[in-house]
């Protein structure tokens, strides 16, 4: 009889074996160094160096180039808006996210937060049911995350573990000393961390723009059908939470008091008074948010990761993904 093959991924209580596990010490030492040198640099040189590099990946992985133009002619059709700065673009977020590791980095400093989402927000948490925060890989989503906790409000958001743990802690390092807590979905009790904060009146941050292998349903996005997970609606309509759609956007499409050309986070509520804690209710209540973060990407395309995402992914999962 031929034995099963044996789980690799340590996410799942497998183990690596010899040659992965080189390869992933290999991995994980580059990437150590590459950031210690990346600290090195002033915060202007490290955004040049990125966008270099982004600029660099543009000109040799013409596959992904493809996919980049594919998603924006869905999401755009013709328009002015080219695969290149996508890429360079979310290369600038790539620096922005690792001045977040400097000793001193105030969340505040790169990006603020207009006078009335900070009033929406914290209306939905003085309701004290909690509140299901939706987000995108938009701009720079992880300072978002450290500038709403550094304004005052209790965040906590829904992660998912690296393949390999040593990844996972740097994570941390980055998140835990900004006061942004992490719940990891793959590890035991993750559902009811999740109740347990949203009980106690926080918010629960949740990704949804990019496909994942959790439980899912096909919605409109961008110009293209995708799997966004169903978890955000579900839990809100169980817990009757509030939900919002708090992203990143670039300066000009919002209020900033200051006058500022950073950009700011923009949060908006999702009504749910009129729906039940039916399936079908989740399924509208999932449409209400697809269609608000849409209008979100289109705003900033050239700053939203799910444009690496091949649009075809998402049919091959859709078996195994969609609890429908």
């Amino acid at each position: 009889m031929a034995s099963e093959e044996p789980v690799a991924d340590v996410r799942e209580g497998g183990t690596w074996t010899p040659r992965q596990r080189l390869k992933n010490d290999v991995v994980y030492v580059l990437v150590r160094a590459l950031l210690a040198f990346a600290l090195l640099l002033p915060r202007r040189a490290l955004r040049a160096v990125c966008r270099a590099l982004g600029l660099v990946a543009y000109v040799v992985l013409p596959r992904t180039r493809r996919i980049v133009t594919t998603r924006l002619e869905a999401g755009l059709g013709p328009s002015n808006v080219r695969a290149q700065s996508v890429f360079t673009t979310v290369a600038e977020m790539l620096a922005d996210t690792l001045d977040l590791l400097r000793p001193g980095e105030r969340a505040g400093a790169r990006l603020s937060l207009d006078p009335a989402s900070h009033r929406v927000f914290a209306e939905a948490l003085a309701e004290g049911r909690g509140v299901v925060f939706v987000a995108a890989h938009l701009g720079p989503w992880e300072r978002m995350a450290a500038l709403l906790v550094e304004e005052g409000f209790p965040v906590a958001t829904v992660a998912r573990e690296s393949y390999d743990p040593r990844f996972t802690e740097l994570y941390e390092r980055l998140r835990r000393p900004r006061g942004v807590r992490s719940l990891y979905r793959g590890r035991r009790g993750a559902a009811l961390s999740i109740a347990r904060e949203l009980a106690k009146g926080r918010a629960v941050g949740f990704l949804v723009d990019v496909p994942a292998r959790v439980p899912s349903v096909t919605r409109r996005l961008f110009g293209a059908d995708v799997l966004v997970p169903i978890g955000p609606a579900r839990i809100a309509l169980a817990r009757r939470a509030a939900v919002v759609v708090g992203t990143c956007a670039p300066a000009a499409s919002g209020s900033n008091a200051a006058g500022s050309s950073l950009p700011i986070v923009q949060i908006s509520r999702v009504p749910l008074d009129d729906l039940g804690p039916d399936s079908c209710a989740e399924g509208v209540l999932m449409t209400r948010i697809t269609a608000e973060l849409e209008r979100r990407i289109a705003a900033w395309p050239e700053a939203w990761l799910g444009s690496f995402v091949p649009l075809g992914r998402p049919v091959a999962l859709r078996g195994a993904l969609d609890p429908h």
